[in-house]
């Protein structure tokens, strides 16, 4: 059983189109656990309307109680959710899975268990990048950020630059023990799984692209084209003196003692990464 949580905040305008992919997948073995994080428009009421529909899949969380962000609202899913699954997904409100998302990570995670029966697991892919109309973007998140998802798997690199986009992984149940619950140090709970099945587990690549990830005005997190100059502008800025207290609490949840040349060390390492990666 794949359980795939869904956090909300006032989604009304994308948030059907993103349920109908998931009805849609060629499997169709999973549950989906919502909560909304104190919306103001008409998002509970639809997910209400589909919890009724589909009771059988939708699982809505139906309280009232505001978490204050997208980390915080996933991480209150992850703690509330019952423990009846397999592999857990998370879930944008506001983008559209390809069909054979689902089916494409189950095979590719199955296969890896062959091998790795108690390895936490982490599966990953690319995706599409859209605009609100889901009109194409880019044809790849990776290139389009100039990602090198190679690094998913070097603590040392992945702690200075986040190469895996939560709602484009898979877990497995032991990835899941080992990250549970998040630290409220954490930045973003993806990033936090990721550093932890790095050093406790594997982080893999599917080189397909699953998602069309939508980019729009009222996005939280999202992909913007990155250059060069860019890349260089954000790591010899101020920014970088921010960047570093707000990493620093995070890593030692990790038991990991950043000191500030390391961390500039890791990023001139993650630049040339990236220089390079067409």
């Amino acid at each position: 059983m794949i359980y795939i949580l869904l956090a909300t905040y006032n989604g009304e305008k994308y948030f059907s189109e993103q349920i109908e992919s998931l009805l849609s997948q060629t499997y169709q073995d999973w549950k989906l656990w919502i909560h909304d994080d104190g919306s103001k428009d008409n998002t509970v009421q639809i997910i209400r309307n589909y919890a009724n529909q589909y009771s059988e899949k939708i699982v809505f969380l139906d309280d009232t109680i505001s978490c204050g962000g997208a980390k915080e609202n996933f991480s209150y899913l992850l703690n509330n959710i019952d423990k009846d699954f397999d592999y857990i997904m998370f879930c944008d409100q506001d983008d559209v899975w390809l069909p054979n998302r689902i089916e494409l990570f189950l095979n590719e995670v199955k296969i890896q268990e062959k091998n790795n029966p108690n390895l936490p697991l982490v599966i990953f892919s690319d995706l599409i990048v859209v605009d609100d109309k889901l009109n194409v973007i880019s044809n790849s998140m990776v290139k389009h950020q100039k990602l090198n998802p190679n690094i998913a798997n070097s603590f040392e690199l992945l702690k200075c630059q986040n190469v895996i986009t939560g709602c484009a992984m898979l877990l497995n149940k032991k990835a899941f023990e080992v990250s549970t619950p998040i630290s409220k140090n954490v930045l973003m709970h993806d990033w936090w799984i990721a550093l932890i099945v790095s050093k406790l587990g594997k982080n893999i690549y599917l080189d397909e692209k699953t998602i069309l990830y939508r980019q729009h005005s009222n996005n939280v997190v999202g992909s913007k084209k990155v250059s060069l100059l860019t890349i260089l502008k954000k790591v010899f800025s101020m920014n970088i003196f921010t960047n570093y207290k707000d990493l620093k609490p995070m890593l030692l949840e990790c038991d990991y003692k950043l000191n500030f040349f390391k961390f500039i060390i890791c990023k001139i390492v993650v630049i040339t990464i990236r220089m390079f990666n067409k």
